[in-house]
């Protein structure tokens, strides 16, 4: 039956489709009061069996399939002419289908993903430790609980008998894949991507093959901003982070001290350089965050101490931010973002992450109002957005959160649909 290695490709998707229909069956779940069948219909599988041309194709089908007859894997029912026109499952041949497909029984499957998750869910609960480096305020002091959260999600599909997210039927790639999640959410300092995979794999590039369904696990049952920067801000890296910063600020790096208001422009550190941070002394009275580089380069530091955010910050700017602010605590911290929804989602995860209160600056009505003309058009995802943050804010104000309140900025934008680039503000006109 078959050919010399098993079934072959024709009959591997009759018996394939025909398992999965009875694995998504209330019999399977033993909850069917009368007996089912499980069919496919020869045609919609195989829609080149009814081409009068393929001759040749409607042979080799008819002897795929009258091969899984013989065998009483399947019964199978003809219109004239010997066209084939349904094949039935023989549950009581079930243990030789999956036999004879080289698949694993969907039960125990869902055995040995739950024995999985229970070990995996005893770790994590022995290793939770949180990290409350004091710097800014309480920081998320459960760094598995993406993890954690996406282990019960699970659990309750699998008591709907529905499919397990990120698990294609390969246990030992699943395992590999919640490893490296474990991992990357254990880590707390920068690494290359490949130095990572070798140091959790034993082999430098298995982390870049996980990467794009890891990032998404972690995305959804996290509280990461964007998707593509997960691992980033969890300290994977491709190339290292560098801190840009300028304006009225006195850094010690090892044995030297370097006056920042002296220079005209500004510095960038390496993630290595930082190591060699002894101190940081902000001179004048308030430390500005900037979402963008070109705004960053634009702004005029005067006084301020002005540090280049990037977007979503990741672990080697936040540690930079948490130590300045242990240093410099009696500081206005403020932040410059665009006036759009990601600008907004972006001062909430600064805060969030860093426990640090920061406030908004140039980000509120008048602004809009000045740059009329450089305002664009919300699309339907920016009001999704904007809607859910609003009721993010009026939530944190009935629990008495000491947060900003910027719930007139977005009402203004939402009535006059626009959003506003930070590249578009002249901040040498409000200087």
């Amino acid at each position: 039956m078959g050919g010399q290695n098993g079934p072959d490709q024709l009959q591997r998707k009759v018996l394939g489709q025909l398992l999965d229909s009875y694995e998504k069956s209330r019999t399977f779940q033993g909850e069917n009061q009368v007996r089912q069948s499980f069919s496919v219909q020869i045609g919609k599988l195989f829609p080149r069996y009814q081409d009068d041309a393929e001759y040749d194709y409607f042979c080799r089908v008819n002897e795929a399939i009258e091969e899984l007859d013989a065998a009483s894997l399947v019964s199978v029912e003809y219109e004239k002419n010997r066209v084939l026109k349904r094949v039935v499952l023989n549950t009581e041949k079930l243990d030789i289908c999956y036999a004879y497909l080289g698949r694993t029984p969907r039960r125990q499957e869902q055995e040995a993903l739950c024995c999985l998750w229970e070990k995996l869910s005893e770790k994590l609960s022995v290793e939770r430790t949180g990290e409350r480096p004091g710097q800014g305020g309480k920081v998320d002091d459960e760094p598995f609980r993406p993890l954690q959260r996406y282990i019960v999600a699970q659990y309750l599909r699998i008591e709907k008998n529905r499919n397990v997210e990120y698990y294609s039927h390969d246990l030992e790639e699943y395992r590999a894949l919640l490893t490296a999640a474990e991992a990357v959410l254990r880590n707390r300092e920068e690494i290359f991507i490949r130095n990572f995979s070798m140091q959790v794999f034993h082999d430098s590039k298995r982390m870049e093959r996980l990467a794009g369904k890891l990032s998404s696990l972690l995305y959804q049952y996290g509280e990461f901003q964007e998707k593509e920067a997960v691992l980033e801000e969890c300290g994977i890296v491709h190339t290292p982070t560098y801190v840009m910063l300028k304006g009225n600020v006195k850094l010690t790096l090892g044995s030297q001290t370097m006056d920042m208001s002296l220079l005209k422009g500004d510095i960038a550190l390496s993630t290595e350089s930082l190591k060699g941070l002894r101190d940081i002394a902000v001179l004048g009275e308030r430390v500005v965050t900037v979402e963008n580089l070109t705004s960053f380069h634009d702004y005029p530091a005067g006084e301020d101490c002005v540090v280049y955010l990037g977007g979503f910050h990741n672990q080697v700017k936040r540690n930079f931010l948490l130590y300045l602010y242990e240093r410099n605590r009696e500081k206005e911290y403020r932040h410059f973002g665009d006036i759009d929804a990601g600008g907004f989602y972006i001062l909430e995860h600064l805060k969030r992450k860093t426990g640090i209160r920061f406030r908004s600056i140039y980000m509120d009505i008048e602004t809009l109002q000045m740059y009329r003309e450089d305002r664009k058009p919300l699309t339907g995802n920016d009001r999704k957005r904007l809607a859910q943050l609003k009721q993010e804010l009026e939530g944190g104000r009935r629990q008495g959160v000491d947060e900003e309140d910027y719930r007139d900025v977005i009402d203004y934008m939402l009535e006059h649909n626009c959003k506003l680039e930070q590249e578009a503000i002249s901040l040498r006109v409000h200087i």
